[in-house]
């Protein structure tokens, strides 16, 4: 696993700005934490109910943490009504899902594999003449992404039409759950592995993937290599060091990959909730979380300014 830090974040896209009305001011107040394993001076459960005494301490903290499993409701609570919020989960919620990733990387002017947005099924198996739409044939071979799933569920490749009709089978199947919208990608051959970028705080690490299948995944079979190509690794940091600073990321796992013979890395997506096998499991992601969380607190909210 390599590791380096990525420096101060610089204007990013889509943050909200100081000053809200009614927010906290930063250095006043409590560290309130609704994450079990950070530190903080009063602990709330993040599925537990809320009322006006609940409020009362989030509008007073001087900073706030929360879980990766953070609902977008309490996360716009939280961020609506204090200045110091960690993880930034702004873009995460602003743009979710595959879908989200992508609509990030058009507008951050990232390099990626091609993709096409889908809102709906309908969008693809269907032209509307009346409103000049076209679906228009899919080349093979690509790939399709459902907007929600993680660790290579809802992802296919498809090579020919039996491949497509199986995947919008189960993407009729999400829609059904509410579940909506799909990317179609690109697909790039001869890569038989993908480079895992995490970012935690001010930290960025990074491991590769290896599987000669379609899927990297380590859960669905592929197995982590931290050492490979230290060059091309300590690139694909930077690259997401630099969209981190633009963006306010502060918490997120990146899949890049480099094509064959191409020497600038393709983003894949993000995950904001991801594996941690490749950090040292649990205690070693845990670890550095609190080590960065106390650094984040220092930057923001010095102990020293509280009343």
């Amino acid at each position: 696993m390599k590791s380096e830090q990525r420096g101060e974040q610089g204007g990013p896209v889509g943050r909200y700005g100081p000053g809200k009305e009614g927010r906290s001011a930063a250095g006043r107040g409590i560290v309130l934490s609704f994450h079990p394993t950070l530190p903080g001076d009063r602990f709330l459960w993040e599925q537990a109910s809320l009322g006006p005494g609940e409020f009362d301490l989030i509008r007073q903290a001087r900073a706030v943490l929360l879980p990766q499993t953070v609902s977008r409701q309490l996360y716009f609570l939280v961020r609506h009504n204090c200045r110091a919020v960690f993880p930034d989960y702004d873009l995460r919620f602003q743009w979710e899902g595959k879908v989200g990733d992508a609509m990030l990387f058009w507008s951050c002017g990232v390099p990626h594999p091609v993709t096409r947005v889908y809102p709906r099924v309908e969008a693809l198996e269907q032209d509307h003449p009346l409103v000049g739409y076209s679906a228009g044939p899919l080349a093979y071979p690509c790939v399709i992404k459902a907007n929600q799933g993680g660790e290579g569920r809802y992802t296919w490749l498809v090579r020919n039409s039996a491949d497509l009709d199986r995947a919008v089978c189960r993407l009729k199947e999400l829609e059904l759950r509410g579940w909506f919208g799909f990317i179609v990608q690109e697909y790039v051959p001869g890569v038989e592995r993908d480079l895992r970028v995490v970012v935690i705080g001010e930290r960025v690490l990074s491991y590769w993937r290896v599987n000669p299948g379609f899927h990297k995944n380590v859960a669905r079979g592929g197995t982590i290599d931290p050492g490979q190509d230290p060059g091309l690794q300590a690139l694909g940091r930077r690259r997401v060091a630099s969209l981190c600073r633009r963006t306010g990321i502060n918490l997120a796992g990146f899949d890049l990959i480099f094509a064959r013979g191409g020497r600038e890395p393709l983003f894949l997506e993000i995950n904001y909730t991801f594996g941690r096998r490749g950090l040292g499991g649990t205690d070693g992601f845990q670890k550095i979380l609190q080590d960065e969380v106390c650094r984040w607190l220092e930057r923001v909210s010095p102990a020293v300014n509280r009343d």
